[in-house]
Parts: structure tokens; C-alpha cells; sequence
């Protein structure tokens, strides 16, 4: 195999060893409960401050880390859905610690979509490049507020929103660096074993939820279906009814074949090109 996974509690390792290059994703432990409520989807949604002209938009923010001999780098990368520009590139994203330092991301933009929401709305697509020591500096923080500005305006995380983006970088450093300063808090907002969810019916037809054919599928989730609104709307919904159906596969041994050659290995077959 050209590429080789293993997998943490909230990270993923995949190593190319053609090119050297190992990349390690974060893993949204989507379904996971917090606060008695739920995390809807790996996006947060929030206003554009433009007062009257305030119009709804999507952001998502995710870490990710590549290292090969000749480099060391970790970005945010963000994926910005809104009815119009809002023109990241041409701004910043501060961390603001405990009311007192900032800490200043530049944006690199990679690119621009036309055509989301019904065919009038826009994506921009680009990263953050964060160090060590700033991702170090905003998990030991007890305060952080988040501020994403653009061209003429700005996005600031709130609530629930906040509240994921803090759970990221802890969660993100914890596993890379192995650190366990933030377990304590960690497993006050995701219990041990609670966020193995998601796959549900493959989990049930193999019997396992660290197979590699459910990490397969995993892998196609966060990569590439996550990555697109109506690929958000289907989690969404497979959420919703998928552990119905998986609790009545894992619970019948012909259930279990028959779900995994008419629709997982034909599902794994296909996310194979995408992964």
C-alpha cells in the first residue's frame, strides 16, 4: 500500500512513503456529546457583521500537521460559505488570551468557488500557518475569543462554536505532541469511548469500529464528504437513522454479510479514488 494509516483518539497519521510525508489530520468526533447537547455538524454557523446587511454564513476551521525531512509545518485550514465575498485572504484571524495577547494568523488562499448555495453563493478556501508555540499558547489559555476577519468585515466564534475550536486545539496538541496537561478538560467535554460514533452500519456489518474498512470510510467522511454542503446534510441525516439500522444489523449474522457485500465494500471500493 502507498499510503499508511494509524489513528489516535482525535488524530489520524497517514504516511506516503513515496514522498516521506506523513500528515496528520484532526478527527471531529461528530455525534459526540457536549453539554447534554450535540454538535451538529463540523461547520458553525454565525453572522457576517454588516448590522442590517447581516446575512448567515458558514465557516469551518480545522488543524492539520505535515512533516517531511525538509519540512515542519501546521496550518488551519478554512472553508468559508457565505451568499457573498467576504474576502479572507485580505485579512487575519486573531486569538485573543485571556483578554490580554494576540495571537496574529496570516491567511494563505488556495482557492475561490462560485456556485454554492442554489448556484448564488461563493466558497473560499485557504489556511492559517500556526506554530508550536502559538497552538501551545491558545490551549494553555483559560480565556481565548476568535475573530476571522476579511476584507471589510469579520466573523467571531461564539458559544458552541468557541467552544469547539478550544476543543480542537487541546484535542489536536494532546495527540500530536502526546501531552496530557489538557486530559483532564478533554474528557469533561468528550468522556472516553463517547466518541467512537459515526459508520454506524459498517461499524455493525464488520464487527469493529477500527477495521480498516471502516477506517476507510471514516477517512472518506472527513476528507472529502465533509467538505461539501450536501455531503454536511447527509451526515446530518445518517446520524439521525443510521444506529437504528446498525442495531439491528450487528444483532444478525446474515444481516451483517449481507450489509457488507451490497453496500459496504461496494462503498469502500468506490472511496478508495477519493481517499
Amino acid at each position: 500500500m502507498e499510503n499508511q494509516t494509524q489513528e489516535k483518539r482525535f488524530i489520524y497519521k497517514s504516511f506516503d512513503k513515496f514522498k516521506n510525508r506523513t500528515d496528520t489530520n484532526w478527527k471531529d468526533p461528530l455525534g459526540s456529546k457536549v453539554f447534554g447537547g450535540k454538535w451538529s455538524t463540523w461547520m458553525w454557523e454565525m453572522d457576517a457583521g454588516y448590522g442590517e446587511d447581516s446575512y448567515s454564513s458558514q465557516l469551518s476551521l480545522e488543524l492539520r500537521h505535515v512533516k517531511t525531512p525538509d519540512l515542519d509545518s501546521m496550518v488551519i485550514d478554512y472553508t468559508y460559505y457565505s451568499k457573498d465575498w467576504i474576502f479572507l485572504r485580505n485579512g487575519e484571524m486573531i486569538i485573543n488570551i485571556d483578554g490580554v495577547d494576540n495571537v496574529n494568523l496570516a491567511p494563505h488562499e488556495s482557492d475561490t468557488k462560485v456556485g454554492e448555495f442554489g448556484g448564488s453563493g461563493i466558497t473560499e478556501n485557504g489556511f492559517y500557518s500556526i506554530t508550536k508555540e502559538q497552538l501551545k499558547q491558545i490551549c494553555d489559555a483559560k480565556e481565548i475569543s476568535v475573530r476571522v476577519s476579511g476584507d471589510s468585515s469579520f466573523i467571531e466564534l461564539k458559544d458552541k462554536g468557541l467552544l469547539k475550536f478550544n476543543f480542537m486545539c487541546r484535542s489536536f496538541y494532546a495527540d500530536l505532541y502526546e501531552d496530557s496537561s489538557y486530559d483532564e478538560w478533554i474528557n469533561s467535554i468528550i468522556p472516553p469511548g463517547s466518541e467512537k460514533k459515526g459508520c454506524f452500519i459498517a461499524t455493525a456489518a464488520m464487527g469493529d469500529y477500527n477495521h480498516p474498512v471502516v477506517m476507510d470510510l471514516r477517512l472518506f467522511r472527513d476528507n472529502w464528504l465533509l467538505k461539501r454542503v450536501w455531503g454536511v446534510k447527509f451526515t446530518n441525516w445518517y446520524y439521525t437513522h443510521g444506529p437504528k439500522a446498525a442495531n439491528i444489523i450487528e444483532k444478525s449474522t446474515l444481516l451483517r454479510k449481507l450489509t457488507f457485500f451490497a453496500i459496504v465494500k461496494p462503498l469502500q471500493i468506490l472511496t478508495k479514488r477519493f481517499n
